[in-house]
C-alpha cells in the first residue's frame, strides 16, 4: 500500500497489524513500521513493548536482532519512552 500511495489500504493493514501484535512479531513489525513510514503502528508497537512488561520477551525474540541491525533509531525511540513513561510514574 505504500508503494503505491494507497492510503486508506495502507491504514486498513496497519489497523489489523496494530491488533495482532505479539512479543514473537512486534520487533520485526516495529522495524517494518519505521521502514514504511507506519506512525500509527509504529506508536502501537511502542506501546506494546513498554506495557506490561514485556520487554525482556522482546529482547529475547529473534526479531529484536533484525530490528537492532535495521533500525537502530527506533531502539532510542523506545528508550526515551521507557525513560519518560517511569518519570511520569
Amino acid at each position: 500500500a505504500d508503494k503505491y500511495a494507497m492510503e486508506r489500504l495502507k491504514l486498513i493493514c496497519e489497523g489489523i497489524l496494530c491488533r495482532s501484535l505479539d512479543v514473537d512479531s512486534v520487533a520485526t513489525t516495529l522495524a517494518l513500521a519505521d521502514q514504511h513510514h507506519c506512525g500509527n503502528l509504529k506508536n502501537a508497537c511502542v506501546q506494546f513493548i513498554l506495557t506490561a512488561n514485556r520487554m525482556d520477551a522482546v529482547l529475547a525474540s529473534k526479531g529484536y536482532t533484525h530490528l537492532k541491525r535495521s533500525c537502530p533509531s527506533v531502539i532510542v525511540d523506545i528508550f526515551e519512552r521507557a525513560t519518560k513513561s517511569r518519570k511520569i510514574l
